[in-house]
């Protein structure tokens, strides 16, 4: 909820005039003064300077097509809005959007890309329906905002539903309207509260852009066209991008330039928890800096290579390249053909020793069975949990969460589990417990689990995580004795 007395302050420190800003613009005339004050709220939560002078074109374009109208005018030229419902707006605006592109797929590119032209469009002429959205590619900063003020947020369609990825605008004005209902806020009060006091309240960029990252520990492919060929020019460089689901803070990603060159041109640094934004075309999103541009490795010279000729990706021409996985000796490889100065992916294998090759075999093949053979959802357990360490953008990141509960300023949870490839000596696995011991203590979990290929280990909170009350290796966890004790420690 909005605490009235931290909210009153921001009115009076200067609120209010965002407040009347809002108000002004959207009620009586939209003016050039109203492109001005969105962006430099946006600037506080978005790190791509593109995006922001894209929502500055889209809201001129409005402008323009508004002429010198005034709203009143505006709305009395629209038959029947005061007899319309919030469901038959959105279906005639739908069909606007099919009839000039065909498909639903279509449909949706089209109000993807324009959403601060439509959303604030509808919200001049509908208001009691719609909101003006600007949490375009940052609706991690909206699930933010919603986690702190216990906003709750429709649940997101999937993929491929392009039709209900339109029709969500239409639910997420909803909960935000009946949050400003709740609190009794006026709807421009609301959009002051939305894009300029929460974002500020959360910590605006630093909510999400991890600036010292951890080591990676898997590595990507992206695809990139003849646009794109400058970006890694520019070191301090972050953007968004289409990623793999199970891209994690501090991944290494490879950017292939389809043309001119056909070749990979650079490497980057995942620099965000990937998340999912339901009005992003690709749907999945992660930002990502640190570019190092590389001597080219073209698809030719990956044909004649040994170790990338065999690979699927390279046989189909680099066809459906956003998101495939790279082992690790597949990367090491790469970054020694391309002479790039960036850092190579750790792991060991020994002979006839397939099966796991890297963490995230670890993690997907003995982990998530067991987390789900204990009686945990999906949704009751989370990874890559992302946790702040006071100001100095400094973050713990854990590879899982036993049924964690979160609200501003305090994260906690029932359990924690560190994953690593293989841990074969005292000293590594001393070692890994360092590092799952400081994310125990910071969620004050009942227990905390180190889980390799080998085994699991477990402490708990009653001697600080000291000593190991639960050790078996996966054949012992076979066997009902073995798991009916662990059930009994960390069981659901």
């Amino acid at each position: 909820m909005l605490n009235k007395y931290i909210w009153n302050l921001y009115l009076k420190s200067g609120g209010n005039k965002v407040v009347e800003m809002f108000r002004r613009n959207l009620s009586e005339k939209l003016t050039l003064e109203y492109a001005e004050e969105v962006v430099c709220m946006r600037r506080v939560y978005c790190v791509m300077n593109e995006l922001q002078l894209l929502m500055r074109e889209q809201i001129e374009d409005l402008i323009r097509l508004y002429g010198n109208k005034q709203i009143d005018i505006l709305k009395s030229e629209e038959e029947g809005l005061d007899q319309v419902t919030q469901i038959q707006v959105l279906d005639a605006f739908y069909e606007m959007l099919i009839q000039h592109s065909q498909t639903a797929r279509d449909a949706f590119a089209e109000f993807s890309f324009g959403i601060t032209f439509y959303s604030t469009n509808l919200s001049i002429l509908n208001p009691e329906f719609f909101i003006p959205y600007y949490f375009r590619f940052n609706f991690n900063v909206l699930q933010k905002i919603a986690e702190v003020f216990e906003i709750k947020l429709p649940a997101i369609p999937v993929k491929k539903d392009y039709k209900n990825r339109i029709y969500y605008y239409g639910e997420i004005s909803k909960s935000l309207i009946q949050f400003a209902k709740d609190n009794s806020l006026s709807r421009y009060e609301l959009y002051a509260f939305l894009y300029d006091f929460a974002p500020k309240y959360i910590g605006g960029t630093d909510s999400y852009i991890v600036k010292e990252l951890p080591a990676p520990r898997s590595a990507y492919f992206i695809g990139a066209d003849k646009n794109d060929v400058t970006l890694a020019e520019n070191p301090s460089e972050i953007t968004s991008w289409q990623c793999n689901p199970d891209t994690r803070v501090g991944d290494m990603i490879v950017m292939y330039v389809r043309t001119p060159v056909s070749a990979v041109q650079s490497i980057w640094r995942a620099c965000s928890v990937g998340f999912i934004d339901p009005f992003f075309y690709y749907y999945r999103c992660v930002y990502m800096s640190c570019p190092i541009k590389t001597s080219l490795l073209t698809l030719e010279d990956m044909k004649a290579d040994e170790t990338f000729k065999t690979l699927p990706i390279v046989r189909k021409n680099m066809q459906g390249i956003n998101g495939v996985e790279l082992y690790p000796s597949v990367y090491n490889r790469l970054v020694t053909r391309t002479k790039a100065n960036v850092l190579l992916l750790e792991y060991e294998t020994t002979e006839g020793d397939d099966v796991y090759t890297c963490e995230k075999d670890v993690e997907n093949k003995l982990i998530k069975p067991m987390i789900a053979k204990l009686g945990y959802d999906e949704n009751e357990y989370e990874q890559q949990l992302y946790i702040e360490i006071g100001n100095s953008n400094k973050a713990l990141i854990p590879d899982f969460v036993l049924l964690p509960d979160k609200t501003y300023g305090h994260i906690s949870g029932f359990g924690i589990i560190e994953a690593k490839r293989s841990i074969t000596t005292n000293e590594t696995l001393r070692k890994v417990f360092v590092q799952a011991r400081s994310y125990a203590r910071i969620l004050s979990t009942k227990y905390c689990a180190v889980a390799s290929k080998e085994k699991i280990w477990i402490t708990q909170r009653k001697d600080d995580y000291e000593a190991i009350i639960f050790e078996a290796s996966w054949n012992q966890l076979n066997q009902n004795d073995y798991f009916y004790e662990l059930d009994k420690l960390i069981g659901k």
